[in-house]
Parts: structure tokens; sequence; C-alpha cells
């Protein structure tokens, strides 16, 4: 017989793995998003950098919350590099190079833990 503790704590770590699977969904949302600012930036359009930060920021802590730790932490550099740029006129090509690929960063990782 399950004692109670043992059926809580189950229903706990099943209710975790429904939340993980939710937020692993979103972050394919939220990447698909991030790549179509990544674009804008390529054309020259500077303003994209709040909204990346935006994106990169959920992703980071939500991702920490679910000990998605590599997620998260690549998710703050995203975050610190968009932040810095916020308000810059016109567009760095080393520095969207580097967003691209912190964001290709960020979908192997996301593809890795949909697929475990």
């Amino acid at each position: 017989m399950i004692s109670d503790d043992a059926a809580k704590r189950a229903a706990m770590q099943e209710r975790i793995k429904q939340l993980a699977g939710e937020f692993l969904q979103r972050c394919l949302r939220d990447l698909v998003s991030s790549r179509d600012l990544l674009t804008r930036l390529g054309n020259g359009d500077t303003g994209i950098y709040k909204e990346l930060e935006y994106l990169a920021h959920r992703i980071c802590g939500t991702g920490a919350s679910l000990g998605f730790e590599s997620l998260s932490t690549c998710a703050a550099a995203v975050e610190r590099l968009a932040e810095a740029h916020v308000g810059d006129v016109t567009a760095d090509q080393n520095v969207a190079g580097r967003l691209v690929e912190y964001v290709a960063a960020l979908e192997m990782d996301v593809d890795r833990l949909i697929k475990r």
C-alpha cells in the first residue's frame, strides 16, 4: 500500500514533469520568435534587443526553476548580451553573430531536453 506522502510525491513529480514539458514547448515558440528578431537585427533593426532580452529572461528563470541548468545558463548569456545593447542605434555584426550562436545553442539544448 502506498502511503499518502508517497502518493503526494508521485503526483508532484508528475505535475513537475508536465510543467517541464509545457515549458520546453514554450521555449520552442520563443526560439522561433528569437530567430525572427535576429533576422530583423541582421536587417539593421536594433530595436529588437529589449524583446530578445525578455524572451531569454523567461527561459533563464523558468529553466533554472525546473532544474534545466545548461538551458538557463545559455539563456542568461543571451539575456546579458541583449541587455548590454538595448539602446544601440547601429547593429554590430559581431554581437549579432554571437547572439545567433547563443540562440542556436539554446535550440540544441531544448531539442536534447525534449528527446530525453
